[in-house]
C-alpha cells in the first residue's frame, strides 16, 4: 500500500500579505496527480480574491468545518454554514468572504 500522509504546516501559505489568513495548496506535498487539496483559513471578515477556473478547467467542492462563509457569484451569493458543502463549476468566477468569526474550509478541485 502506497500512501503519503502531511499537515497543512507542510506546506507553505499562498495568501497574499494583505489577507489574514492561510490558504495551504497540499496537492504537491501529498503528491497527488490529478485532485487539488487545499486547507482555507480565514480571520473575520477576510475574503478571497475573485477568480474561476476556466483555463485550467477544474470542478471545485468547497466544505467548511468550522463557521461559516457566504461564496459571491456575482449576481447571487450563497451561504455556507459548518459540515455544509458546495460543488462549483469551472466558469462560475466566485469570491469567498468570511463572516465575523474564524472560518476553516477543505477545498477539493478535480479536471471536469
Amino acid at each position: 500500500m502506497t500512501y503519503t500522509k502531511a499537515t497543512p504546516a507542510d506546506a507553505e501559505s499562498v495568501l497574499p500579505d494583505n489577507v489574514e489568513g492561510e490558504l495551504w495548496m497540499m496537492r504537491d506535498v501529498l503528491e497527488t496527480e490529478s485532485l487539488g487539496f487545499s486547507v482555507l483559513a480565514l480571520e473575520a471578515g477576510e475574503e478571497t480574491m475573485s477568480h474561476d477556473h476556466v483555463d485550467d478547467d477544474l470542478e471545485e467542492v468547497y466544505y467548511v468545518v468550522e463557521g461559516g462563509v457566504d461564496v459571491d457569484f456575482g449576481d447571487r451569493t450563497v451561504s455556507l454554514d459548518a459540515e455544509e458543502a458546495i460543488r462549483i463549476s469551472p466558469d462560475e468566477e466566485r469570491i469567498i468572504r468570511n463572516r465575523d468569526t474564524f472560518s476553516k474550509l477543505v477545498l477539493v478541485s478535480a479536471p471536469v
